[in-house]
């Protein structure tokens, strides 16, 4: 290997990972009997997926609404969002921001189940029969933003309600 290729394959370990992110929201169509036990097979299923390909992300669910941040390869984040937008537990799915070359935000999270305005994060973890708590998470500033954002399309702002 020449010294060229040596130095392109040194990757500096500190710098951030540059991602594609995009958060949409959509109106749940899960009966709320079933909400805990769909909730626990989306974590389930998400976070097993979104490892394989590289995705990490936070999910939110308040009043009916889903809002989700999912980051990652932007073929592979685009091509779960066309899924996603298709799935029956989903409708009046909206784009709400999109964007590539960003810091990966939630690098730690497969996918994570957040908590609403003013109320602390609950992690959940899924359970065969549905989801329970996991052990607490501390959050960055830039968590807290995006989280916001997610948080602020599940009131009513922009959603018809």
């Amino acid at each position: 290997m020449t010294n060229a290729e040596l130095a392109s394959t040194n990757v500096n370990k500190s710098a951030p990972e540059m991602v594609f992110r995009l958060i949409y929201r959509s109106k749940s169509k899960i009966p709320a009997e079933k909400l805990d036990i769909e909730l626990g097979n989306i974590l389930r299923t998400a976070r097993a997926n979104n490892t394989s390909l590289g995705i990490t992300g936070a999910l939110l669910y308040y009043e009916g609404w889903f809002a989700q941040t999912l980051e990652g390869g932007e073929k592979d984040v685009r091509t779960l969002y066309a899924h996603i937008e298709k799935d029956e537990r989903h409708s009046s799915v909206q784009l709400c921001e999109e964007g590539g070359s960003k810091p990966r935000a939630f690098s730690r999270w497969a996918m994570a189940m957040v908590g609403e305005h003013g109320h602390p994060d609950i992690p959940l973890a899924a359970t065969a029969s549905g989801t329970t708590e996991a052990a607490s998470r501390n959050t960055t500033p830039e968590q807290d933003k995006i989280l916001t954002i997610m948080r602020d399309t599940t009131r009513g702002y922009g959603r018809g309600s």
